[in-house]
């Protein structure tokens, strides 16, 4: 069979709007996608709603929860109407909290610094949880980790943060969940660099507020998506009840 003869299997992202950018199919199946955004552009949001969407039709998912605890989380879903709760009690998405464990910035940098956080023990977390979902166990199909902002602050070091985040997807790659992993950005400039770990990534989607003197705006972009045909012009987004919506028929121009 010719390798161009073989199409690839992709899975649907939930948002709508965002897989009219994605060729009409979505992510492609076992893929690793960073979604990279400044606070408040509704990462945590996006990452929720693609969960739920798997749990929908049956496709369970882990959450691997780094940064906020998940009863803020939690909190934060049922606000939105994202049944991130209920889909938890019926075993369809298994929450998985590794969040420092006070808001105190003195103990959350001995909780950084302590084994329960070491990359070994993450990378461990993220093979285990996977395995199995729910009762009787199946294997997840999607897995979002949120975010690796906490992770960073362990390896300041350049060489050592690389090899930390090539870690984590060297061993989601093999597990063929779709996987997102929650960065954060630096700054909102359109003329950004990438950061070297994101070349190791299928795929990078933007998430951004601009802002002129005139308007104010959520802005969205597929920067890159391996093996998927994609639309890489800015869009706006909205979020709402619901979660996020793209609006993939609209373009901002600056």
């Amino acid at each position: 069979m010719e390798l161009d003869s073989v199409e690839q299997k992709t899975i649907r992202s939930g948002i709508p709007g965002l897989d009219e950018l994605l060729g009409g199919k979505g992510f492609p199946e076992g893929s690793v996608t960073f979604i990279v955004g400044g606070p408040g552009t509704g990462k945590t949001t996006f990452g929720l709603q693609y969960l739920c969407s798997g749990a929908e039709v049956g496709e369970f998912g882990v959450y691997i929860c780094l940064d906020e605890n998940l009863n803020s989380i939690l909190g934060h879903s049922a606000a939105l109407g994202l049944n991130v709760y209920g889909y938890s009690k019926e075993g369809k998405i298994s929450l998985v909290d590794s969040s420092p464990p006070s808001p105190n910035a003195a103990k959350a940098l001995k909780f950084l610094r302590s084994p329960q956080t070491s990359l070994s023990t993450l990378l461990h977390t993220i093979s285990s949880a996977t395995k199995g979902v729910g009762y009787p166990l199946r294997p997840a199909k999607r897995v979002v980790i949120d975010s690796l902002a906490t992770l960073i602050l362990q390896f300041p070091g350049d060489a050592e943060r690389r090899l930390a985040i090539k870690g984590i997807i060297d061993t989601v790659r093999p597990l063929k969940c779709t996987t997102l992993l929650l960065s954060e950005l630096s700054h909102s400039s359109s003329d950004r660099a990438y950061a070297f770990e994101e070349y190791l990534a299928d795929g990078i989607l933007l998430m951004r507020d601009l802002t002129t003197p005139q308007t104010s705006d959520h802005s969205f972009s597929v920067e890159k998506m391996r093996g998927i045909p994609h639309d890489k012009r800015l869009h706006p987004y909205r979020i709402a009840r619901g979660g996020l919506t793209v609006f993939s028929n609209e373009i901002i121009d600056y």
